[in-house]
């Protein structure tokens, strides 16, 4: 499940609508909505955050009680190619020098994700299934089972 999709579907618009018409104090407000209901189910799902999704305590509260969460990390420079132009026109606070922004986001947002983060996983180079077979890995090494009624 993508975040942003689910803010999308909630608000009916696009995120930059939602930024553009009412504010990014908007969008964090939609986005813990949507992720409360999304981790409100009782099946497993995997979430795909925004990276300022973390900005909140109530969303770290909230993902520290009912997930595993984990970071992947990627350089900036990394990052700025896998999303070209094309994909950061898409995202409101990338604009202007997009390795630049980058970088900046990650200093600002760094300790909070590391925090949170119950594990990390370099992912600068690597196929999206090789990632994911490593995070498949290392939670089933931690031995932890989802398991919603214990939240």
């Amino acid at each position: 499940m993508d975040l942003d999709r689910e803010v999308e579907r909630l608000a009916g618009r696009s995120v930059r609508a939602i930024f553009e018409d009412e504010g990014e104090a908007r969008f964090r407000d939609l986005e813990s909505l949507a992720l409360a209901q999304v981790l409100s189910g009782a099946a497993p799902v995997v979430v795909a955050c925004g990276g300022g999704v973390l900005g909140r305590a109530a969303n770290r509260e909230l993902l520290g009680s009912r997930a595993r969460v984990v970071w992947l990390r990627v350089d900036p420079a990394s990052a700025a190619a896998r999303l070209g132009e094309s994909g950061a026109s898409e995202r409101p606070l990338l604009g202007g020098a997009l390795e630049e922004r980058l970088r900046s986001l990650l200093e600002r947002r760094g300790p909070g994700y590391a925090e949170a983060a119950n594990t990390a996983v370099e992912t600068a180079g690597d196929p999206p299934e090789e990632i994911a077979g490593r995070i498949a890995e290392l939670l089933s090494r931690s031995g932890d089972r989802w398991d919603p009624s214990a939240s």
